[in-house]
């Protein structure tokens, strides 16, 4: 398990990846982003990015799945606190993405037996294109006591 003391600021941490289909996007928006920019291949196809692109929620959703796997399983959270988003990109149908995170700062709360941590995230594109900033805190555990 990963407790607050084993974190630092600076600390960064690369996931594995994901390809998001056309039809993940379609079935993932239909029943969370029904737009018809995410769910309407005809309607898409005749907009700006000529397909259909994932929600960003999907986005968001995809970097959740991809840092759990990557080491939130190990990580002693208690609760999240903040998350800021900043789309950068549209991600279309067949893009392989993947994520990194970097701890920005751990806050020590004794007291709570917790502490409060920020990171900073990003899912790129196979290219290498930020097409999703992260910026998040969260609460975890501090090690309990012997």
């Amino acid at each position: 398990m990963i407790y607050a003391e084993d974190l630092t600021a600076g600390q960064e941490f690369t996931f594995g990846s994901m390809t998001l289909s056309e039809d993940e996007i379609v079935d993932f928006a239909k029943q969370w982003d029904p737009l018809r920019i995410h769910t309407d291949l005809a309607y898409a196809k005749e907009g700006p990015f000529g397909q259909v692109i994932a929600s960003g929620i999907h986005t968001l959703a995809a970097y959740q799945r991809m840092m759990v796997d990557g080491f939130g399983y190990d990580i002693a959270h208690k609760a999240g606190r903040e998350l800021r988003l900043n789309f950068r990109r549209p991600v279309l149908a067949g893009t392989t993405l993947h994520g990194r995170t970097r701890i920005l700062e751990v806050t020590l709360r004794p007291a709570r037996g917790d502490a409060v941590m920020t990171m900073f995230g990003e899912v790129l594109d196979s290219g290498d294109n930020v097409v999703l900033e992260i910026h998040m805190e969260g609460v975890i555990l501090m090690r309990p006591a012997a």
